[in-house]
């Protein structure tokens, strides 16, 4: 009879860690696990966005203020060696005034009647006949059997 109570307890006891197990490590328990981990993940990422754009946002408005700064030193330079160096320096920062303001400037506008054209990496042909630089046998000579 001690067995019998023995046997039954032991089923019991099996049948209740196989429902335990079945209930701790399911399908679900595995999805929801992988759910939490995907929303951290996802969680993660934003942040990780947020960051990058606060990062760059940062940087261009601290490039804008070095810009304007150097601009601001420029100028100071510039009036000061006008009132205090000879005038042929006071004309060459005139020309380098000059030069950078162009810079900022659409170099495709025409000013004074005269238009400004971008710089050209060919060279034109003399006539219809010649060929183009960009030819693909140009330069070369045939060779006659």
């Amino acid at each position: 009879m001690t067995w019998l109570i023995g046997l039954i307890s032991f089923a019991a006891g099996l049948l209740a860690g196989a429902v335990l197990y079945k209930q701790l490590k399911s399908d679900e328990a595995k999805v929801r696990m992988l759910e939490e981990q995907l929303e951290n993940v996802e969680r993660d990422f934003e942040s990780y966005k947020d960051n990058v754009h606060s990062h760059f946002n940062n940087t261009a408005t601290l490039l804008n203020s070095l810009t304007d700064s150097y601009r601001e030193v420029y100028r100071h330079m510039a009036a000061g060696a006008q009132a205090l160096c000879p005038e042929y320096i006071s004309e060459q920062l005139s020309h380098s005034a000059k030069a950078q303001e162009s810079l900022t400037r659409d170099t495709f506008t025409e000013e004074a009647g005269d238009t400004i054209l971008p710089p050209r990496d060919y060279a034109d042909k003399s006539g219809p006949d010649q060929k183009g630089h960009l030819s693909e046998d140009y330069g070369l000579e045939k060779i006659r059997d």
